[in-house]
């Protein structure tokens, strides 16, 4: 059969629907977008970028994040601000503001994450650090082979490596052979050292159902927002709805940083009764449920890449990422797209993420000529090679440089922010609480980036 939009053939009726659903939906949008890439640019469907990059396992206990070795300075210094402990003893600002001085994990000598990280790179220098298969940052991009060639129509960088239509399909029969061509199972690169489990120990589904442990906190943009207005370093900064909840990984749970933001852009659909907010059944959804979701989707012919690549999520600690938080979303009737930044000149990925973020948020602002432009936007689900987060908002510094403002699940909240909550104070070291927040310089280390955004029917009401 002959598609009648892009003329790609592809065989049996079961196929052309799923690369209908794929490459041209109802509404004639891709749901993903490539920005600012041309074809000569793109590798060949199947093979990797030729940055190959060396990853090792975070050395604090219990973290389990995968880094660069040029990550773990950065990395350990956040863990360290978990660790640090607070001395906010100062009165809510009824009047003149009480000035506070903030401790950090330094006042005591290194901390536990700086230490380890100590001895890693100790390790590493006598030849014994255990390390992890090289990675290519397409490795983690598990993106449908459409979303790497799809650019301005139908590509031609397929007919040019002989691959087929990119929809996604769970290759049930020769009809979807069309579709499926050079899929395969993918492995500890790209879902993480978990990849060939069948269940995740009995122990960590008994702690995820009792919810033991389970980080999450209510209030952290507001205190952002503060620290922001307050920091001497800030032109003007934008920022997400402010009931969005920061929801941080389980001490020892291992990759599901995924899930994690996914939970975090829900507590936004929660709050503000957006679309799909009856589909989750009014609540955040749990790491098992969203698996449920995700598998669902996969049954839907949803994305059904993914069910090859990773052989099944349910009940695992396989890694997920942009393509199943997207099947997902698109299941519950959430309106969302994927958009897509790679570009092989230095900084210009980068460039074009820290644009397309701030048009975002500044078509929302709610007060365009503050300091800190508060808006009721939802986040942002963002991947680079190897992690994901949550974006709640940008930030352009005195100095011209302009910054990501993030909830990280791989860290809870410090003691510090902790205590602000629900607070007005002022504080001596605001950007030393903005640290765990802000991410700029760090992503000069990646070449490509993926954001998943909501898309709104309606502004929503601020709370």
């Amino acid at each position: 059969m002959t598609c009648p939009f892009c003329q790609e053939r592809v065989e049996g009726e079961y196929a052309m629907m799923l690369h209908m659903e794929s490459l041209h939906p109802d509404n004639d949008s891709p749901p993903y977008h490539l920005v600012n890439t041309t074809e000569d640019q793109l590798p060949p469907s199947g093979c990797d970028d030729d940055d190959d990059t060396e990853y090792t396992e975070c050395p604090v206990d219990g973290c389990g994040e995968l880094l660069t070795n040029e990550m773990i300075d950065f990395h350990a210094e956040l863990h360290g601000a978990e660790d640090s402990s607070s001395n906010l003893n100062g009165k809510e600002a009824a009047g003149p503001a009480q000035h506070l001085e903030t401790r950090g994990s330094s006042s005591s000598g290194p901390s536990r994450s700086h230490r380890e990280a100590d001895r890693h790179r100790r390790a590493k220098a006598e030849g014994s650090s255990s390390k992890h298969p090289k990675l290519s940052l397409r490795s983690f991009f598990r993106m449908p082979n459409y979303f790497a060639h799809h650019h301005d129509g139908a590509s031609k960088s397929r007919s040019k490596s002989g691959g087929k239509a990119g929809g996604r399909s769970e290759g049930k029969s020769s009809a979807t052979s069309g579709v499926t061509a050079g899929l395969r199972r993918l492995g500890k690169s790209q879902l993480g050292q978990h990849a060939n489990e069948d269940r995740m120990p009995d122990s960590l589904v008994s702690l995820l159902k009792t919810g033991v442990g389970y980080n999450h906190l209510e209030g952290v943009v507001p205190v952002v927002a503060q620290m922001l207005q307050q920091s001497a370093a800030t032109r003007n900064a934008y920022l997400c709805h402010p009931c969005v909840q920061h929801i941080s990984k389980l001490r020892k749970e291992g990759g599901f940083c995924g899930y994690r933001n996914i939970q975090m852009l829900c507590s936004y659909i929660v709050s503000v009764g957006s679309p799909g907010y009856n589909n989750i059944n009014r609540h955040i959804p749990s790491i098992f449920q969203i698996q449920d979701y995700i598998e669902s989707a996969w049954d839907a012919g949803i994305n059904t890449q993914g069910r090859i690549e990773t052989g099944g999520i349910r009940g695992t600690r396989k890694y997920i990422g942009t393509p199943e938080a997207l099947a997902m979303f698109r299941l519950l009737d959430i309106p969302c797209e994927a958009q897509g930044f790679k570009n092989p000149e230095p900084g210009k990925s980068e460039a074009l993420l820290y644009e397309h973020v701030e048009n975002y948020f500044r078509s929302g602002a709610l007060d365009p000529m503050a300091k800190v432009r508060q808006t009721n936007l939802p986040p942002l689900y963002f991947q680079h090679a190897g992690h994901s987060m949550t974006i709640i908002g940008t930030e352009r510094l005195l100095s011209g440089e302009t910054q990501l403002l993030v909830f990280d699940p791989s860290f809870k909240d410090s003691s510090e922010v902790r205590e602000l909550v629900g607070h007005e104070l002022e504080v001596r070291s605001p950007d030393k609480i903005l640290r765990q927040y802000r991410r700029g310089s760090y992503l000069r280390k990646f070449k490509e980036f993926e954001v998943l955004r909501q898309v709104l029917l309606h502004r929503p009401l601020c709370i």
